[in-house]
């Protein structure tokens, strides 16, 4: 093992280049990065073996380690998940191999979770039983403290399992910490990692943010972590936060969170001519010479391959704003950076991955029934509405016509509670009303006496006819509590079944009937 910054000599560096660095943790392959500004180990790109690694860090361009920029930062193996409207708190264990796991299960291996008060709560502990070699192992929490330890039985294993394990774990401080935004497990970021400007978070808190933080950070709602504490009383909330810009209190912030904060800027940004994001490839509609932006504080070289050009150094010239860098696309082709940081595809073919736009495949359902849409419903005292999507979409919710909230569903399920009559949820996908359903305010069930009879109510709107519009919903709801009025029934039938009634008839019927 070594870290990035210890070697100086510059023979022994360029032999850490040609060596085959392997990652302690997931045991993938890993590059070693020199640049005058960092010296770090990133992962391999496009490895799937090493995203669940504690080490992996997601980024636009990269997956790298972070440096070690402060003594005594410890990796957190802290993790928060979503289940409905509430998070859960949990510990991970890194993947074990298949033969330790085995030895630990025949000799009943059992792990206690200490909390910092040397009480041993019988709701966290740890059986060999739960792991599955290879796989990250995840144990709820049920009792929130800053940190936690370890005491392992006794196994002839059990030294192999303490050091890929540790004995001592970073828990939640009561100060707050912040989490990768996932949809699954939520990773704690390590002490000092770097947090940027470009991605959201997770915020956990025990208190309510400060309007002060409004300066930097921009949050919402996420949900309520569930979890206990001895000492003090305490509610959990977590945010989706972002930081918009750095600040004199950005920095302060992140320093309480014991975090390094960046403002993220990319490496290399596309100007012209306009053209398609898919992945790291930018397609073209036609060759063409394409002008991106380097950082002026950029020093990395960029180069371009194609399949039957080798590498090439792509030359950069001096602006104000920058560096201009102007390659020419004809067929593919790739580029690439000196520090690592940054690759791209450019091309002018669209790739088979690529299909034409479908709308999503969206089901609202209220009482475990599926509503269509333009659909209206009836309330009723404890039953929600539930939805899901196989896209990303905005969900709008209305009440009396006044927007109320907005979700942005992340292809999972969202239950809505907080419902009452005269609310509509309307479902947008990109620019589009793809869907919608509404309570009605009120329905008038019992017809009144002052309603004129079944015979003259049907000559009049046989009558009236004029320009004929779509059957509105509200004609099934007026059907559906006309009572016995059986010609007038039979024409409203008619007009759902046809799908179209006249204007003027259907004024007549709202003014009589809703």
């Amino acid at each position: 093992m070594i870290y990035a910054k210890d070697p100086e000599d510059a023979r022994y560096i360029q032999n850490l280049q040609n060596s085959q660095l392997i990652c302690p943790e997931c045991r993938e392959p890993v590059i070693f990065i020199n640049t005058l500004k960092r010296i770090y180990f990133r992962h391999t790109p496009n490895n799937p073996n090493t995203h669940n690694c504690p080490n992996y860090s997601d980024s636009k361009y990269a997956e790298q380690y972070q440096e070690l920029r402060k003594s005594g930062r410890r990796s957190k193996r802290i993790y928060i998940s979503k289940s409905g409207g509430t998070f859960g708190l949990f510990l991970g264990f890194p993947p074990l191999d298949e033969e330790t796991v085995v030895v630990a299960r025949n000799e009943h291996l059992v792990i206690q979770i200490i909390n910092p008060n040397n009480a041993e709560l019988k709701e966290n502990k740890l059986l060999i039983n739960q792991v599955i070699s290879g796989e990250t192992t995840f144990i709820r929490l049920m009792w929130i403290y800053d940190n936690y330890s370890l005491k392992y039985g006794e196994c002839s294993v059990s030294d192999n399992i303490i050091n890929i394990w540790d004995e001592e774990l970073s828990g939640l401080p009561e100060s707050g910490a912040l989490f990768a935004y996932s949809k699954d497990y939520a990773r704690g970021i390590s002490d000092y990692g770097e947090i940027t400007t470009d991605k959201y978070y997770y915020f956990a808190t025990a208190t309510e943010i400060p309007d002060s933080y409004n300066d930097f950070l921009e949050y919402e709602f996420a949900g309520k972590l569930e979890g206990r504490t001895f000492g003090y009383e305490s509610k959990w909330t977590i945010y989706r936060v972002q930081f918009t810009k750095v600040t004199q209190n950005a920095h302060e912030f992140a320093d309480l969170m014991r975090v390094e904060l960046i403002e993220w800027h990319p490496p290399l940004t596309p100007l012209w001519p306009p053209h398609v994001q898919f992945g790291n490839r930018q397609i073209y509609r036609k060759p063409t010479t394409v002008l991106s932006l380097a950082q002026r504080s950029d020093e990395s070289d960029y180069y371009q391959e194609t399949d039957t050009q080798s590498c090439l150094p792509i030359p950069k010239n001096r602006i104000n704003a920058g560096w201009l860098l102007s390659p020419s696309v004809k067929s593919s082709m790739h580029i690439t950076s000196s520090s690592g940081q940054y690759e791209s595809h450019l091309t002018c073919e669209c790739p088979e991955e690529i299909f034409q736009y479908l709308p999503p495949e969206i089901t609202l359902e209220y009482e475990k029934k599926p509503l269509e849409n333009g659909d209206h419903f009836f309330l009723k005292e404890k039953p929600y509405l539930s939805f899901k999507s196989d896209s990303k979409c905005n969900i709008y919710h209305y009440s009396e016509r006044q927007l109320k909230n907005i979700h942005w569903n992340e292809m999972s399920i969202l239950e809505f509670f907080d419902l009452s009559k005269g609310d509509c949820i309307c479902v947008r996908h990109g620019m589009d009303v793809v869907y919608q359903v509404g309570i009605p305010k009120r329905i008038q069930k019992v017809i009144s006496n002052s309603v004129n009879n079944d015979e003259e109510i049907h000559k009049k709107l046989v009558l009236l006819g004029g320009t004929f519009m779509p059957t509105p919903v509200k004609t099934k709801y007026i059907l559906s509590n006309l009572g016995n009025y059986p010609k007038v029934s039979s024409y409203l039938r008619q007009a759902l079944q046809y799908g179209k009634i006249p204007q003027h008839a259907y004024d007549h019927l709202i003014s009589e009937f809703f």
